[in-house]
């Protein structure tokens, strides 16, 4: 069976619940599933859950926490680059998933480049699908995808003045 590349992009939300819905499926048929998460590093809901389900899915919180919230732009950097290494030597083998949450930011901020994560996508096991998730999600990587899905805003609370809510948005 030849694995699928699957990205969830775009300025809507919705992608990293739809990362986590196709582990959980994954996890749930028996599959080796392994998650990356390149930005959050706060506890948050989804954390949470996958310590209770650590039995099934092999999880690690790489980042350094939102961008926008950095002040210190080389720690955010080198633990951008310490996880991609991570999700290198996971590429490599060992699992049928590889989630790799909010990697699209790495390129985005020019930490990699779209060559060299395409790169890496195409030399992993034949059977092993990969989910890629976060937005500005470029031309290379969503031409080597087998499946893009682009969530789209049309409304969210936030511009209402709603600030973000635990258990909705972390």
């Amino acid at each position: 069976m030849a694995g699928i590349v699957m990205v969830y992009t775009g300025h809507g939300k919705g992608k990293t619940c739809a990362a986590m819905g196709q582990a959980m499926r994954a996890a749930g048929h028996g599959l080796r599933v392994c998650l990356l998460q390149f930005i959050k590093a706060r506890p948050t809901g989804e954390s949470a859950m996958l310590a209770v389900l650590a039995e099934r899915i092999e999880y690690h919180q790489v980042g350094s926490g939102f961008s926008w919230q950095q002040k210190d732009q080389a720690l955010f950097r080198e633990t951008a680059l310490a996880g991609w290494q991570l999700a290198l030597e996971k590429l490599a083998g060992g699992y049928d998933l590889l989630v790799l949450d909010e990697l699209t930011y790495l390129i985005h901020f020019g930490f990699l480049t779209e060559t060299e994560v395409v790169a890496a996508l195409a030399a992993r096991p034949a059977g092993m699908h990969v989910v890629i998730t976060g937005r500005h999600a470029g031309s290379e990587l969503l031409a080597a995808a087998d499946l893009v899905t682009e969530m789209r805003e049309l409304k969210h609370p936030y511009r209402l003045g709603i600030q973000a809510q635990k258990g909705v948005e972390f």
